[in-house]
């Protein structure tokens, strides 16, 4: 009886990438959405206004993180977290916090902010 990679299942294997960032970085989070896969927001500490926000994917075919979008965010973003949607039936959103809450939306064609939530 001959058998196949084909047939064969194969193994997990671990692997480590490495990304850096143009700027220190402070906040970071992980997307869990299924059709956006080993994506990573990334907030920078800059000590002054003007800092960035940096969404990063793997790039499968080439085994390397790049940036897909940049965007200017005031204040160092001390925390960053994707929409917990695991079935990738909302929109694609961000909240980043530093002076105010703020939420993005993400897509093909770049960042935009949604909604600034201050008291």
């Amino acid at each position: 009886m001959s058998s196949t990679s084909a047939n064969t299942p194969q193994p997990k294997r671990k692997e480590i990438y490495k990304y850096e960032a143009p700027w220190m970085v402070y906040a970071m989070n992980w997307s869990i959405r299924p059709d956006k896969r080993f994506r990573l927001a990334l907030g920078s500490f800059v000590e002054e206004y003007n800092n960035k926000v940096q969404i990063v994917s793997l790039d499968e075919e080439t085994s390397e993180f790049l940036a897909r979008s940049t965007f200017d965010h005031p204040y160092p973003t001390t925390k960053v977290m994707w929409i917990p949607d695991t079935k990738g039936a909302f929109p694609d959103l961000l909240a980043t916090s530093g002076d105010y809450l703020r939420v993005w939306q993400t897509g093909d064609s770049g960042t935009r902010l949604e909604c600034l939530l201050n008291n």
